[in-house]
């Protein structure tokens, strides 16, 4: 069965609008200068909101070196801790441009892990933001 492009798909709580998501893999030299930098130049908008990334807590990423690579070939393969960095944009080639000229500019990977997703990113309706559930409406 061929996979439904949301494209022309309607749903009622909200609206769907296409992003791409970003996932960045960060080494333990990687502080929070490459999200920092992300939110000023590219602003990581969601919806009315803006800064809006999510990191993961650490885990280990494996790799072995090969012939051209700054640390040569390796024997073996090694790990290091790493988290995760993801955010979306929407589908513009100058954010998406920029975003990787920043990512590139500051990880201290010689070739960062960096996946881009096409996906779909839910949109709050302005009718649908009066619902008891909410934060906000919450008196307690």
């Amino acid at each position: 069965m061929q996979a439904e492009s949301l494209d022309q798909v309607k749903v009622s709580a909200c609206r769907l609008e296409p992003v791409w998501v970003i996932h960045v893999e960060l080494g333990p030299e990687d502080d929070e200068r490459i999200r920092l930098v992300l939110c000023d130049e590219v602003r990581l908008a969601y919806g009315d909101y803006d800064q809006v990334s999510f990191e993961t807590a650490t885990g280990t990423q494996f790799f072995r070196g090969a012939q051209g690579t700054a640390s040569g070939p390796m024997e073996t393969a090694t790990s290091r801790q790493v988290r995760v960095l993801s955010f979306s944009i929407t589908k513009d080639r100058r954010l998406l441009d920029a975003a990787m000229r920043i990512i590139h500019r500051l990880h201290s990977y010689e070739e960062p892990v960096i996946y881009v997703q096409d996906a779909f990113a839910s949109r709050s309706l302005p009718e649908k933001r009066q619902n008891e559930n909410k934060w906000w409406m919450k008196s307690d």
